[in-house]
């Protein structure tokens, strides 16, 4: 932890069993195979992206909720946060030919600060070999992890082979995500991830429908119509009810 707020990165080797890689590489190699170049400056135009991969990529929901990860997520983000959430989900191949992307920082889609906290925090999984020739530095199976405001960039590729990466940002449950996991994203998952992609109500009261959390929206339809809730931090509810206690009395 010292070293990522130290540094703004860290990388953690093999992270990703040969097992787990494989079956990645098996789902999600097709469908990139199958996609167009981008079509953009600052994307490229011998690059392809791919997103929505909770949806396409079934071994992309294990990786989203591997436990080091949101251990990490939660020591890092709910410092600005009650609950945090997915971001982004992006498969990346930069092929041969491509030139350095501008240097930027992932956060400034986020026009905040947040006092103590990152607005989000970037996790980048080789799924191939990343070397000096095409344009990073770090075994198939790695993942670099980085916080959102690094000044960074996609290096050139200087090889004859793309390069391929996997991308999961995780931000502070109270911001709009980069991504729409509400129509990218089938609802019948492990609550879990439906909370991830932002199925939740972040304390106080923000997200809610007709006073119920998104989730109970997802399971079977009850008999009778829900009480209007309110969500509240626990700290909060104490003193409301001390206060309406008060209010009693007088």
């Amino acid at each position: 932890m010292t070293a990522l707020e130290r540094d703004g990165g860290v990388i953690i080797e093999g992270l990703l069993c040969p097992e787990r890689l494989a079956r990645f590489l098996a789902w999600l190699f097709p469908l990139l195979d199958a996609a167009p170049d981008c079509q953009g400056d600052f994307y490229g135009y011998a690059t392809r992206r791919l997103s929505g991969l909770i949806a396409r990529v079934s071994a992309c929901r294990e990786l989203a909720i591997l436990p080091l990860i949101l251990q990490l997520m939660d020591i890092m983000l709910l410092r600005g946060c009650r609950e945090y959430q997915l971001n982004l989900t992006q498969a990346i191949r930069i092929g041969p030919g491509e030139p350095r992307q501008f240097l930027h920082s992932d956060a400034l889609m986020f026009p905040v600060k947040v006092p103590g906290s990152e607005t989000m925090i970037n996790c980048m999984y080789a799924l191939d070999d990343f070397t000096e020739g095409n344009g990073a530095a770090m075994k198939a199976g790695s993942a670099l992890i980085y916080l959102g405001s690094v000044i960074h960039a996609g290096g050139a590729n200087r090889t004859g082979q793309p390069r391929t990466g996997v991308a999961l940002s995780y931000c502070l449950g109270w911001l709009r995500q980069a991504e729409n996991h509400y129509l990218a994203v089938p609802r019948e998952l492990p609550e879990r991830l439906q909370r991830l992609l932002g199925y939740f109500v972040h304390e106080p009261d923000l997200g809610s429908v007709d006073g119920q959390g998104p989730v109970a929206l997802l399971r079977e339809p009850q008999a009778e119509p829900p009480r209007f809730t309110e969500f509240l931090p626990e700290d909060a509810k104490t003193l409301l009810a001390e206060a309406r206690a008060a209010m009693r009395n007088d």
